[in-house]
């Protein structure tokens, strides 16, 4: 029986280990990447709010949101490119 960090690991017979179809990894949909992508910009606009309100007293931590919402703001980016992309295959 294989340990990981002195852990035994569970025996499961092996047909309960197969993935479960219903719980595949798929595509998302036009809807669910629109609403991520709106998601991602209410996150972005609250991270540039913080930042400014900390710039002057923490601007260590300031940077560091910048930093987190341009990671955020690329994918955004990404996200609108392919939402434009699925919208154009529609068409």
């Amino acid at each position: 029986m294989a340990m990981l960090m002195g852990v035994p690991e569970p025996r499961y017979p092996r047909s309960t280990r197969r993935a479960n179809p219903k719980w595949s990894i798929s595509m998302p949909t036009l809807p669910q990447m629109t609403g991520s992508l709106h998601i991602h910009n209410f996150y972005i606009g609250k991270l540039k709010a913080k930042q400014e309100q900390l710039f002057d007293s923490d601007p260590d931590l300031a940077t560091l949101l910048d930093n987190v919402t341009a990671i955020l703001s690329e994918h955004a980016e990404a996200l609108a490119d392919d939402i434009a992309d699925m919208e154009a295959d529609d068409n």
